[in-house]
């Protein structure tokens, strides 16, 4: 009698004569400083269950023409060990590692999905449902390029951008080095002129926010996929077509001759208004200044940065000093927030904002203080200057391509 067929979800070091059926979700090669090469993959089953796969370097030239991106095969006999690794490519408590007596047979599986996306949304990265330690794939659109660095040295090169989804929450910052960061770099370059860019990340770490550092997405060292305006994928074009709307142009500019201009040379003659507001939080006798962005501040009060001024101009109101009456709504609002702190500046930026009544109870109740939370009084804002500048300088002998993102400030009220 043949071995059965077993799940993924059930491989554990008990044996190692595992017999399953599995699909090729992803697949790259290691280079070891010892220049040997190695090859892993992610397999999936029909359960939609995944797990990761070595091949060793002694064994790439048998296995390497039979394992392709996509396929499908039945799959036995392999060393089950611990998936020790410090980032995981999945949450499997353990890995495969093929041996000599490991047998691969391609086969016609339609069962197991051909394109199997396990999507970590950006709400709930935001709200720290995320291990750092594993490997996830991550869907977006990008809003806007704050920094681009490419070098001679491709290890160096760095792309730094805004992205976000249907989800409805604030951007989140992705940082890609080395060679995906030429890969981002030159096809914007080609395309910037197409509308939405719309990335998927297969296999992207997840950093937590920390000291003066912002919630990050950014590549592994080795295993991460970049994907750009994919249309064979249901899920880009529905991200697409949800955000051309909302985003038909990509933010990236910079200031010329006191005129902005974008990433094509273009002058932009009329700047769009957008916030930057800065508010005065406290929480029994404490306080802390909190800087919300421009997404943040709309769903907060209603209605754009445009729509005030537009407001205040209808009104005969040109006194810089006036107080945008629409602003009043958050007097004295509580909000549960997430953000970061900013040392250097002794600020607090915000990431998002929750103003549901059940989640601020079960926020109040994480902490032993019974002492009201986050009463919002608005409060001098900071000027122009004192606005973060995300470029950085690089080497004169560094042949480098360089974006700073511009970004308009609209003064909200100061202190008489």
């Amino acid at each position: 009698m043949a071995h059965p067929i077993k799940v993924v979800k059930d491989i554990n070091e008990s044996k190692d004569l595992w017999k399953i059926v599995v699909r090729c979700k992803h697949l790259w090669t290691v280079t070891s400083a010892s220049k040997k090469e190695h090859i892993e993959m992610i397999l999936v089953d029909s359960e939609l269950d995944t797990i990761q796969v070595i091949v060793p370097p002694f064994l790439v030239s048998k296995f390497k023409e039979q394992l392709a991106l996509g396929c499908s095969y039945v799959m036995q006999n392999f060393k089950v060990s611990n998936n020790d690794f410090s980032f995981k490519s999945t949450n499997h408590s353990f890995k495969l590692v093929l041996c000599g007596s490991t047998s691969i047979k391609k086969a016609e599986l339609p069962d197991i999905p051909m394109n199997y996306l396990n999507i970590l949304h950006l709400d709930a990265i935001v709200e720290g449902e995320f291990q750092s330690n594993i490997l996830v794939d991550i869907l977006g659109g990008v809003t806007e390029i704050s920094q681009t660095q490419i070098n001679v040295d491709n290890k160096k090169s760095k792309v730094v951008f805004s992205i976000t989804d249907d989800s409805n929450i604030s951007k989140v910052q992705c940082t890609l080095w080395g060679q995906l960061a030429i890969q981002f770099h030159d096809y914007y370059k080609s395309h910037k002129e197409d509308g939405s860019i719309i990335v998927l990340l297969i296999n992207a770490r997840i950093k937590e926010a920390q000291g003066g550092f912002p919630l990050n997405i950014s590549n592994a060292w080795n295993g991460t996929k970049l994907l750009i305006n994919d249309v064979t994928l249901a899920v880009v074009i529905k991200l697409r077509d949800s955000l051309q709307s909302e985003f038909p142009l990509l933010s990236s500019s910079s200031l010329q001759d006191g005129k902005l201009v974008c990433y094509s040379k273009h002058i932009i003659p009329t700047p769009v208004p957008r916030y930057k507001l800065e508010v005065l939080a406290v929480d029994g006798k404490y306080k802390a200044r909190f800087i919300f962005w421009d997404g943040d501040c709309v769903k907060l009060i209603g209605k754009s940065a445009l729509q005030m001024k537009n407001e205040l101009i209808e009104a005969d109101e040109d006194d810089p000093l006036e107080f945008p009456y629409a602003l009043d709504a958050i007097l004295k609002q509580e909000l549960a927030i997430r953000a970061v702190f900013q040392p250097n500046k002794g600020k607090i930026s915000v990431i998002s904002f929750k103003i549901e009544e059940d989640f601020r109870k079960r926020v109040r109740g994480s902490f032993s203080s019974e002492e009201p939370t986050s009463k919002l009084i608005p409060t001098e804002p900071s000027s122009q200057d004192e606005s973060i500048s995300f470029t950085e300088p690089l080497s004169a002998d560094i042949e480098s391509v360089q974006i700073s993102a511009a970004k308009l400030i609209k003064d909200i009220k100061k202190e008489k």
